[in-house]
């Protein structure tokens, strides 16, 4: 079994890799909650100490510069079924 240590740290390098070779693009990524939750937990670990990701859920990263921040968590409005 893979360790937590080791599953952040693809998930980062995965990151970091997709910001260099699509430079100033937005980016979908689709993933199971266990990799998103791992790395956002070793990428901001003050934001983040603990995580839990609900099936179909939207996070959304941003990177400036060096910089990460995380603009949106575990969203699942898209999911709630408005009734006319």
């Amino acid at each position: 079994m893979e360790k937590y240590e080791d599953v952040a740290k693809r998930g980062i390098n995965f990151l970091e890799d997709l910001t260099i070779t699509h430079k100033n693009k937005k980016i979908l990524i689709v993933s199971h909650g266990a990799l998103i939750g791992l790395t956002l937990q070793h990428l901001l670990p003050e934001k983040f100490p603990t995580t839990y990701i609900e099936n179909a859920s939207i996070t959304i990263l941003e990177k400036t510069n060096y910089n990460w921040k995380c603009a949106l968590y575990n969203c699942t409005a898209h999911l709630c079924r408005q009734e006319k």
